[in-house]
């Protein structure tokens, strides 16, 4: 008969670890994450869709549960997807078995890779310093309606963001951009010269909508520029934030039945669109719906008519408020 096994005891035990014993390792790791193939469903290993973030005990399968229902987790959810067949006294025990075992008696037993520390707070290159609402400061302002995007920007939730260098003390220039946030909760952003980095973890933003429909960007301003002329149109949205960030998102964009993608008429943008075709067929490139621009916000701009330009100016009143000048 199984023993009682007090659940408590096992929080703490390296998810990561726990998988090495069992002969899982990661592909690779990138910040916090780890990430495998999917050990709880026959998959083609072709694209890590498992991730384990050790540092909180948890994990996530992103191609949706097995025959277990359970997709997601700690240790022991994850024991309970494992070995669906076993009671949950026989999956806690189980577990205990396995943390106990000698490691030298498991031949397929690889030692964690040791990788190097991860980046502590403060570590980033860029310091957030504070953040407001759109319209108290004229550049950030002008920068957004020159690219016709300032009234779909606050709807949006874009903020102006201040930022600083990190650890610079010969440098203490604090700068400022439009802002807007990923799915760690830190700060994309693009400046209006338009420089573009991150106060924080680099990350994709997630948008929700219709759970069976995706639409995938290359970059923020482009999907604000397709919301606004677009403006009934509800699917899940998935900004890259960086084309570099496409293998990262690729397993949650299988996910969904339907996936348009509306990526850049360059050369990158391109490359990209065959990277994403080759894993997930079904997807459909929607670039025909700007031809002849080089994206959607390309095509945006071009839109704006001279008749319109009054509605899209700051207003005087914002401009008095940045060069002090009286209406």
């Amino acid at each position: 008969m199984p023993e009682y096994v007090d659940v408590s005891t096992l929080q703490d035990i390296s998810i990561v670890d726990f998988l090495a014993r069992l002969g899982h390792h990661p592909v690779r790791k990138t910040g916090k994450e780890h990430f495998y193939h999917s050990m709880l469903r026959d998959t083609k290993k072709d694209t890590p869709s498992f991730t384990v973030w050790d540092a909180g005990n948890c994990w996530k399968d992103w191609g949706g549960p097995g025959e277990t229902g359970i997709y997601k987790g700690g240790i022991v959810q994850l024991g309970m997807a494992y070995w669906p067949k076993l009671s949950f006294v026989e999956v806690l025990n189980k577990i205990q078995e396995v943390c106990n075992l000698d490691t030298a008696l498991i031949p397929e037993y690889v030692p964690p890779k040791k990788y190097a520390p991860d980046p502590e707070k403060g570590t980033f290159e860029w310091e957030l310093t504070g953040v407001k609402e759109l319209g108290s400061n004229f550049v950030l302002g002008q920068y957004l309606y020159s690219r016709g995007l300032y009234d779909i920007a606050k709807d949006q939730q874009v903020k102006e963001v201040y930022y600083k260098r990190t650890n610079n003390p010969e440098n203490t220039s604090v700068y400022y951009a439009v802002g807007w946030q990923n799915e760690h909760g830190t700060w994309e952003f693009s400046n209006a010269k338009g420089f573009k980095s991150c106060i924080g973890p680099k990350g994709i933003s997630l948008i929700p909508g219709d759970a069976g429909h995706v639409a995938v960007f290359e970059g923020y301003m482009d999907y604000l520029s397709w919301q606004k002329l677009h403006p009934d149109s509800r699917p899940t949205v998935i900004v890259l934030n960086a084309i570099t960030m496409l293998g990262y998102a690729m397993e949650r964009i299988r996910n969904f039945q339907t996936v348009h993608v509306y990526f850049d008429n360059d050369g990158p943008g391109r490359k990209c669109l065959q990277e994403l075709k080759k894993e997930i067929p079904h997807a459909v490139d929607r670039s025909y719906e700007y031809q002849g621009y080089n994206d959607y916000n390309d095509k945006l701009k071009a839109s704006l008519h001279d008749h319109d330009r009054p509605a899209l100016e700051p207003s005087a009143e914002m401009l008095s408020r940045q060069t002090g000048r009286k209406r």
